[in-house]
């Protein structure tokens, strides 16, 4: 701790570990990984970055709304066959005690 005070700014701005170059590239390629995922272009990442990102948060939000509603179609699907099932096993085991 005590090296650390008596290294200058520059020193302590500039002194890179093998850890922190491995950590640095990991992160890129995850962050990498989900902005693909959210068909986002480089270029136009550049060109226009808030733009971009609210094109790709519409993105989410559509796939969200999307996936909720085809939740929604099954549960209601199966709920329709479970649901008058379940009822009638609680009332057998409610007369049996």
């Amino acid at each position: 701790m005590e090296e650390t005070k008596n290294r200058s700014f520059l020193k302590r701005l500039f002194h890179f570990t093998p850890l922190d170059i491995i950590r640095l590239v990991l992160i890129s390629v995850g962050v990498g990984v989900v902005l693909a995922f959210l068909n986002v272009d480089p270029a136009a990442l550049w060109g226009d970055f808030f733009g971009t990102f609210a094109h790709a948060w519409q993105k989410v939000i559509y796939a969200i709304t999307h996936i909720v509603d085809w939740s929604l179609n099954y549960f209601v699907l199966g709920a329709i066959l479970v649901v008058p099932i379940f009822i009638v096993l609680r009332l057998l085991k409610a007369v049996r005690g």
